[in-house]
Formats: structure tokens, sequence, C-alpha cells
């Protein structure tokens, strides 16, 4: 195979562009890395079981700047959780209503406690942060 110089060339100029872009994909797939670690670090894994109560972040007012605007929806009950983050909700209203969203437009609600189970909780601390023999001194002579 005779091959004149200008064809060498080329093939030449072939072979470095080729190697070119072996390097060129090669930094792409470390970016990629890079920028998916760093992605991963800031996102939350939240677990959510059935029978949580949740609030729905409600996307319509993520531009509305005021103290004012609620951004939550709810609560609802969780019935079920997908693997895939899917949650299926259900209104807590008479009227069962279902829906299925993303798992981090959620949030956890805690239930509010009624007003024994409150009371109770209260009677319990007090009771466990009540001044001893040891504390009166020190708080002064009135107690």
């Amino acid at each position: 195979m005779n091959l004149s110089k200008a064809q060498k060339d080329r093939i030449m100029q072939w072979n470095a562009l080729d190697e070119l872009r072996k390097m060129v994909v090669q930094h792409k797939e470390i970016i990629q890395h890079q920028h998916a670690k760093w992605h991963d670090k800031y996102i939350k894994e939240r677990k959510f079981k059935s029978g949580d109560w949740a609030l729905l972040y409600d996307s319509r007012y993520k531009d509305t700047m005021g103290k004012l605007h609620t951004r939550w929806l709810g609560p609802y009950e969780i019935v079920e959780v997908f693997q895939n983050g899917a949650v299926r909700l259900e209104t807590i209203d008479p009227v069962r209503f279902k829906l299925l969203v993303n798992g981090h437009r959620l949030r956890l609600y805690h239930k509010p406690a009624t007003k024994e189970d409150f009371l109770q909780q209260f009677d319990n601390q007090v009771q466990t942060i009540a001044p001893t023999a040891s504390t009166r001194g020190l708080l002064g002579p009135e107690c």
C-alpha cells in the first residue's frame, strides 16, 4: 500500500481526533459522576409508614412571597408507600378522597394530642421537674 504524505497526515489526524473524543467521553463521565454525587448528598431520605399523617406541598404558591400564605395542604393520612417513592394519601375528612403523590412533596405531620393526653403528659413533666430538697436551697428561700 503506497500512501502519499497527505494521506498519512490525514490518518494521523483521524487517530488524534479519535483519542481526543475518548478523552472527552471519559472527562464527561467523571463530571457526571461528581454532579450525581453532589446532588445525592443533599437529598433527604424520608421514611413514611402507613397510618402516619403528612402535609402536602402546594406548588401553586412557590413563587408568591408572603409570610401569610401557607404552602402546605392537609393533613392527609398515608395509606400506602411504594418502592419508587410514590405515596398514596387519603383525606381525613368523612368523605374519603385518595390521591397519589411523590414522597418529596410530603412533610410528616404530628397528630395533635387530645386534651386528656396533653394534661396527662403535662402532669408527668411537672412531677419530674418538681423541686427536691437538694435544689430548694439553690432556688431561694421562697421555694
